[in-house]
């Protein structure tokens, strides 16, 4: 017998630690067979145990020695040997309990490669294969854990009570932006969503919302940022944000190590556009993108809020904008919203496609280039097309001129007279009605009877609630856009102080802005 094949030190430490450990045999006892002991003793005293264990018996000397008298196999010495024998340590009694396996086997094989020696055996050749493929499986075993150990490993990673109770949930901006929350934005090319980004994330460290901003560009020129003057911008507020402008992963990935090593409470960070943090992965590939959505989620483990801008589909006819590429993007999102521009009113509307953290809602903006204010107003307002506006204008009017109070279907009839969509009327009216004018009950069959609010004299735009003023130097930022003339006609985003009636509007904006009270946050410490 080769002398590799069993080692009876290992046999004894192994049962001593059984005896001395008995809540060790249940895990151990679907490894080993009693076959698997190369001394004869050593087999009876395991049988033993395994007997003792199914009578729900203590696995103690005396037990064990009673049995094996009753069997007629108590071998005394062996005994007096295995109890004096070290028992090994729980960690190391697996790395023993595979060493008698590995034996077991290799004997095994060994004895059958000799009967094949001295008698052809087909049976024996299928043994034998069984045998070395049991052999080669020995290292891929692995030890089976007792419930108590998993308990107590799962005490470590339970729930921390006292940590959620004291959670400050918060906005960066109501019911937009949540702290330690990831956000996505998603928008066609040329929406301004780069802009609208910077100013908000701007504005949140300005206002003390957020310690500090760290924003990773990955999309624009140095040539763009000196035209927008975002270095200026960043120049003066350099204590709170920071602005990196990089194309390498290698660069990205340094910035992004070395964020998740500390504690990022209170710390904002923006990545614009997240495409270009992909870097040879595939964004329609839900694996690829939960790559990279994982380690966003690691700057928010570490205390962060994540922005991330994306881009929407191509456009399609009827078909509504939706952002690019794999589901993942929006599954790994506390919060999402669509952007749109609205040539018209000249707004940013954010539309909100997923709502999973805070009491979210749309949000729509006008922002003036000059004295880089961005204030917010009503959507509805700010959705507005040229021909919306024509046709407010119209009801207005018809209802002025109204001897008296027409019926809905007079209003319906005056529009769709003058050519325009049935149902386009139909929403206008239905969607004012409380906000330029009201109706009351009347007539013969109780119909809705019009009249128009006094304070109703067109359809021109209220600002709701300036979000952010003078953030940066006074020179103008426009949004990437092929019109780069898209507020030269706008009152508030105009320079020429020499034309009386944009000076006039200008001062109007202003009161209104100054009537508007600022809301107040409460922020968590930092």
């Amino acid at each position: 017998m080769n002398e590799q094949n069993y080692n009876i030190n290992i046999e004894k430490s192994v049962l001593s630690s059984i005896i001395f450990e008995p809540s060790q045999f249940d895990e151990l006892s679907s490894l080993l067979k009693k076959d698997d002991f190369y001394l004869p003793a050593h087999q009876d005293i395991y049988a033993a145990i395994h007997f003792l264990t199914a009578q729900d018996k203590p696995i103690d000397e005396e037990f064990i020695a009673k049995e094996l008298r009753r069997a007629k196999k108590f071998d005394e010495t062996a005994m007096l040997d295995i109890l004096s024998a070290n028992p090994v340590a729980p960690l190391n009694i697996f790395s023993y309990v595979k060493e008698i396996r590995t034996d077991s086997i290799n004997r095994q094989i060994y004895q059958l490669s000799l009967d094949l020696q001295h008698k052809f055996n087909l049976k024996t050749i299928d043994k034998l294969y069984e045998l070395k493929e049991e052999l080669e499986s020995v290292d891929g075993l692995k030890q089976k854990k007792s419930v108590d150990s998993f308990l107590d490993y799962l005490s470590t990673v339970n729930l921390d009570f006292e940590e959620i109770e004291n959670l400050k949930f918060s906005y960066l901006y109501d019911n937009f932006i949540v702290g330690n929350e990831i956000t996505m934005i998603a928008a066609p090319p040329s929406s301004g969503k780069s802009l609208t980004a910077f100013a908000l994330a701007l504005n949140s460290a300005r206002s003390g919302r957020v310690k500090h901003v760290v924003y990773l560009d990955a999309d624009n020129s140095k040539t763009t940022i000196q035209k927008r003057n975002i270095h200026k911008i960043v120049q003066e507020n350099r204590q709170y944000i920071t602005y990196q402008i990089t194309h390498k992963r290698d660069e990205i990935d340094k910035t992004i190590n070395e964020a998740v090593a500390r504690d990022l409470t209170g710390f904002l960070f923006v990545f614009d556009s997240i495409k270009n943090f992909f870097d040879g992965l595939d964004r329609d590939k839900n694996r690829d993108v939960s790559k990279v959505m994982n380690k966003l989620k690691a700057l928010r483990d570490r205390g962060a809020t994540i922005l991330f801008l994306h881009h929407t589909n191509k456009p399609r006819k009827d078909v509504e904008d939706m952002y690019a590429g794999s589901s993942a993007f929006l599954e790994d999102t506390s919060n999402a919203f669509i952007l749109k521009l609205n040539q018209n009113k000249k707004t940013f509307i954010f539309k909100c496609i997923k709502a999973r953290t805070g009491d979210i809602e749309d949000q729509a903006f006008t922002y003036d280039s000059t004295n880089h204010v961005l204030s917010k107003i009503e959507v509805a307002e700010a959705e507005l097309t040229k021909e919306d506006e024509e046709m407010i204008e119209e009801t207005i009017q018809y209802l002025k001129s109204s001897r008296n109070k027409p019926m809905w279907s007079e209003l319906w009839k005056n529009l769709t007279d003058l050519g325009y969509d049935k149902e386009k009327a139909s929403k206008v009216i239905k969607s004012n009605e409380g906000k330029l004018w009201n109706f009351e009950r009347g007539g013969r069959n109780n119909q809705k009877l019009y009249s128009l609010i006094e304070t109703s004299t067109s359809a021109k735009s209220k600002v709701v609630e300036t979000v952010y003023e003078y953030l940066a130097p006074r020179t103008p930022i426009s949004p990437r856009t092929p019109d780069l003339g898209l507020y030269k006609e706008s009152a508030i985003a105009s320079d020429n102080s020499e034309n009386p009636k944009i000076l006039n509007n200008l001062s109007v904006v202003e009161k209104s802005v100054e009537n508007f009270p600022r809301e107040k946050i409460e922020m968590p410490t930092l």
